[in-house]
């Protein structure tokens, strides 16, 4: 992967651009805001925009992988390599961006006495 233009090739664009939306979710994890008092600007990203991506990256990210997986199950060596690269890192990501929204989640269940 020879920088910006391998790393589009390796993941495609679709793929590229939910990577890039996941680890901006795993930055903007311990900056979260509270939902109830964002009206606009920052705070409306950190208290409605960036939760409810985590909530569909949620599904999205496993789904994708599961893709990738049945994908490769009919591939050549060169295109399972790839999709290999993908899935490694899809899940790494979800793994990552769970535990930087863990704190969140935890409050939800405590909130619901759970």
């Amino acid at each position: 992967m020879n920088g910006l233009r391998g790393f589009f090739e390796t993941f495609g664009v679709l793929r590229a651009s939910m990577v890039i939306i996941v680890i901006g979710l795993i930055i903007a994890a311990p900056f979260q805001g509270d939902p109830s008092s964002s009206a606009n600007g920052w705070e409306l990203v950190r208290g409605v925009i960036a939760p409810t991506l985590f909530a569909v990256m949620v599904f999205v990210l496993p789904l994708d992988f599961t893709m990738t997986k049945v994908f490769m199950s009919d591939r050549g060596e060169s295109e399972k390599r790839r999709l290999r690269i993908v899935a490694r890192t899809e899940g790494l990501l979800f793994v990552l961006m769970f535990a930087a929204w863990s704190p969140m989640l935890m409050g939800l269940v405590r909130a619901a006495n759970l």
